[in-house]
């Protein structure tokens, strides 16, 4: 190392169960000058060692990690860290990233950038399978009448005793032709104007 500058290398397991060893022997390899900590989920960024670390770093440092899912599981939270990185000037070592490491900083920090960006398209582009997926799910359910969205208070199945008795109400006097109007219906059976007309469309369709 020149001058004041550290190695510092930071490792993460999820919870206290798990076996940080393999990342602190690779801190040893590297002969890293300092190592920070974390047992706890990568989700967000609240994590003691990680706030340790970068309260300690100083321009001209570098960080290694193994991964980048070491720093957080969240795309958006790993952009922000390297961007505070590159504004304090300290570079970024990931193992399992070897493209990253060419030894021209200007082309480690284009081909970080990169990677980065490509995990942000990935990540959104699984956002908008999952949604997509959902919708179709719903599509098919629907089609297949078996999608029932919010639970209605006043059907067959509800799950009202008083509701099913007063669908079956609306529907038979509907049916049965004994009723003088929508108003009168609703009035009879103490529910809204717009409550028969859901109740009617079930019917009619």
């Amino acid at each position: 190392m020149l001058g004041n500058m550290a190695l510092i290398f930071y490792a993460r397991v999820s919870s206290k169960d798990q076996n940080l060893e393999r990342q602190i022997y690779r801190a040893k390899q590297v002969k890293a000058n300092k190592v920070f900590v974390d047992k706890k989920s990568g989700k967000n960024i609240e994590r003691s060692g990680l706030q340790e670390m970068f309260n300690y770093i100083r321009e001209g440092d570098t960080i290694e990690i193994v991964s980048l899912d070491r720093l957080s599981r969240n795309y958006n939270d790993i952009k922000k860290l390297v961007q505070v990185l590159k504004e304090k000037k300290v570079k970024l070592l990931v193992d399992d990233l070897p493209i990253t490491h060419t030894g021209n900083d200007l082309v480690d920090n284009f081909l970080l950038d990169m990677m980065i960006g490509l995990m942000g398209f990935v990540a959104e582009n699984e956002r908008q399978k999952i949604r997509e997926r959902q919708r179709q799910g719903i599509e098919r359910a629907k089609q297949k009448g078996k999608y029932k969205g919010r639970a209605k208070k006043y059907s067959p199945n509800s799950t009202s005793r008083e509701g099913r008795l007063v669908y079956q109400g609306v529907v038979n006097d509907y049916k049965t032709d004994n009723y003088e109007t929508k108003v009168q219906l609703a009035n009879k059976y103490g529910i809204s104007r717009q409550q028969v007309y859901r109740i009617l469309s079930t019917i009619n369709q």
